[in-house]
């Protein structure tokens, strides 16, 4: 290998980028670069050598190779610019992994994402059947069990977990997902998923007897796999034109009155990925921010972790104008003693719920935001002004959807039943913040 200083500001320039999961950085192996010797990591090799031609040179950035990552202040520096280094890339190769044993996956591990692509129908895959009353029928044979396993293969990929990949397949004009030797353009599952979708709810119920012909069990991985894609193509299509097959300008927005997703929603959404630094849950996504304020913010890894989610914060703030949206979610009053309540614990994953609840109450504007509002006092206090109405008595559990098992849902209810019971007690008796007092719910 060989090292080559570039600039972005050359528009000749031609290059790669390598969207991988690092492996143990205790199992390592040496390469030559430049005649030196450099310890990778042994993931990072088996990659290189199942993506290297055997005739040409392959130019990449990668990260551990790129960066020096014992410099905080060079990667600092270089974190700053990852929005332009694979925004400009000519295509970034998403390493899933490679089969460790190769005779556990003998077929294309794609091949399921492709048949929806083609717009085939459910039943069409392998192990479904039609018996003598037309019924859909599905029993796992041969066929079908490669094709399940190649899909595991990829589902099962740590890669889907990472904080740092999201960026690196969402920013790039082309991204490959690649498993072994095997390669998807990362629009063709895009693609797949959605006319799979378009199946399923189409008016002709077409695939409707052979989704439920297929095993909940399989069910149960393939539907959330495919809700995690959703997540990344949301962000990967969001700046296409309206008229682009693949582009999301007509999708229902978290935060309806912005023309955009807020770092806020960024963040929950991709909450649940993972990363080695706690402030990593913040900096990986910073290159897809829309504010030039967070979009430009340069990460400083010598800050502690109170002060990185505290100034982070402050900047979702000042974006949405201090919108009170931004205070959803269950992260906030941290046990940790250093962070202040009104800051949310960056570090935790947060349920999908959050962005439903951030979407229905943009539905309640008492004061159309004319009255109150949090705003941030002197970097560690934050203020909120408002009118008060009344006194919240009680706060009863939540119903969480309207798929609730019937016995929990019976113990909703008789909760609900014993504090109305309460509060016709107190019925005739005044209350200081006004004359209705009012049982929260949450839905």
């Amino acid at each position: 290998m060989a090292l080559h200083v570039e600039s972005l500001d050359n528009p000749v320039t031609r290059y790669n980028c390598l969207s991988y999961v690092w492996g143990s950085e205790n199992a390592t192996e040496c390469v030559r670069v430049d005649a030196e010797g450099l310890q990778i990591t042994a993931n990072l090799l088996i990659c290189l050598r199942y993506l290297r031609h055997p005739q040409h040179a392959l130019v990449l950035w990668i990260d551990a190779i790129c960066i020096n990552q014992k410099d905080l202040d060079e990667k600092s520096h270089q974190i700053a610019l990852m929005k332009d280094i694979y925004s400009q890339c000519s295509m970034a190769y998403l390493w899933l992994g490679a089969p460790l044993d190769p005779t556990s996956v003998q077929h294309d591990p794609f091949k399921i994402f492709q048949h929806f692509a083609d717009n085939k129908h459910f039943f069409e895959l392998p192990g479904f059947s039609t018996n003598n009353s037309a019924q859909i029928r599905f029993e796992e044979d041969e066929e079908f069990d490669a094709l399940w396993n190649g899909f595991l293969a990829v589902a099962h990929s740590p890669w889907w977990t990472r904080a740092w990949t999201v960026q690196e397949a969402v920013l790039p004009r082309k991204s490959v997902l690649c498993y072994g030797n095997w390669r998807l353009d990362f629009d063709t599952l895009s693609i797949g998923r959605r006319r799979r979708n378009d199946h399923l709810a189409s008016k002709t119920q077409c695939c409707a007897g052979s989704q439920q012909a297929f095993p909940v069990s399989k069910g149960a991985v393939f539907n959330p796999f495919l809700t995690q894609v959703e997540r990344v193509e949301k962000y990967r299509q969001a700046n296409l034109p309206k008229e682009h097959p693949l582009s999301w300008k007509d999708q229902v927005r978290t935060f309806p009155d912005f023309d955009y997703s807020p770092f806020y929603e960024l963040v929950v959404t991709f909450s649940n990925r993972r990363c080695k630094e706690p402030q990593d849950k913040l900096f990986s996504l910073l290159a897809m921010a829309k504010s030039s304020k967070l979009s430009g913010l340069r990460p400083d890894y010598s800050l502690t972790i109170t002060d990185t989610y505290t100034r982070i914060f402050q900047l979702i703030l000042e974006e949405t104008d201090n919108d009170y949206r931004c205070m959803i979610g269950p992260n906030f009053g941290s046990s940790n003693p250093e962070l202040p309540s009104w800051v949310p614990d960056f570090s935790q994953a947060a349920q999908q719920k959050v962005l439903r609840r951030i979407l229905l109450s943009s539905l309640f504007k008492a004061s159309n935001r004319e009255v109150g509002g949090p705003k941030c006092q002197h970097g560690q206090r934050l203020s909120v002004t408002g009118l008060r109405v009344d006194t919240v008595i009680t706060i009863g559990s939540m119903l969480d959807s309207l798929h609730v098992p019937p016995a929990r849902l019976r113990d909703i209810m008789a909760e609900w039943r014993e504090i109305l019971k309460r509060l016709s007690a107190h019925q005739h008796k005044p209350h200081s913040g006004g004359p209705n007092t009012f049982v929260l719910k949450h839905f």
